[in-house]
């Protein structure tokens, strides 16, 4: 069963789920309830209807340069038009985070959050949708996952375009082993 994960409790279980899942992400990489105006996160669940036991998981967010800009400009930093994604910041969400437990996978559960998530997010007036996959994951396997989902993957080394007139990585990003992205539509265009 798929479900929000909406309050702090239900986030630490997901960032429990992903630190035992991945080696080398942040202690608190899943935003907690607090800083939702900053990231306006989309963090879901997907738990076994019969145990309850967490599955599978997926958080996507607000871009980091999309969310520090939204801190400058909280703060009262003035920003230069190219540093300034106030005007976009609803129409975008980047997929941070996913992973499935490995016991359940070929399942379709990963499958089934990224539907729930897109629905989501077109909801949201989200109209792109990004990601990347980083070299120590399955790589071959998640290009085919993502370009099954309708997503563009792109090359290795190949840069995420602007969107919105914008860039979405910060230039001292560590390179991904690919990016891939999707546009998406809103219900009166579907």
């Amino acid at each position: 069963m798929i479900q929000e994960a909406g309050t702090d409790e239900m986030r630490q279980d997901v960032l429990d789920f992903f630190l035992i899942n991945f080696h080398d992400i942040d202690p608190n990489a899943v935003p907690m309830t607090a800083l939702d105006g900053m990231y306006a996160p989309l963090v879901v669940q997907f738990r076994d209807d019969v145990t309850g036991r967490l599955l599978g998981a997926a958080l996507s967010c607000r871009a980091q340069v999309a969310a520090g800009s939204t801190f400058m400009k909280a703060r009262g930093v003035p920003l230069e038009s190219e540093a300034d994604y106030s005007g976009v910041l609803d129409r975008h969400s980047e997929l941070d985070l996913m992973s499935v437990a490995p016991e359940a996978r070929g399942q379709g559960i990963g499958s089934q959050m990224l539907m729930y998530m897109e629905e989501k997010l077109c909801r949201r007036g989200v109209r792109v949708w990004f990601g990347n996959a980083t070299a120590d994951l399955q790589t071959d396997r998640l290009r085919g996952f993502y370009t099954s989902h309708g997503f563009t993957v792109l090359g290795q080394g190949e840069p995420l375009p602007p969107f919105f007139g914008k860039r979405w990585i910060s230039p001292n990003a560590v390179p991904p082993a690919f990016y891939f992205y999707k546009k998406l539509a809103s219900r009166e265009e579907r």
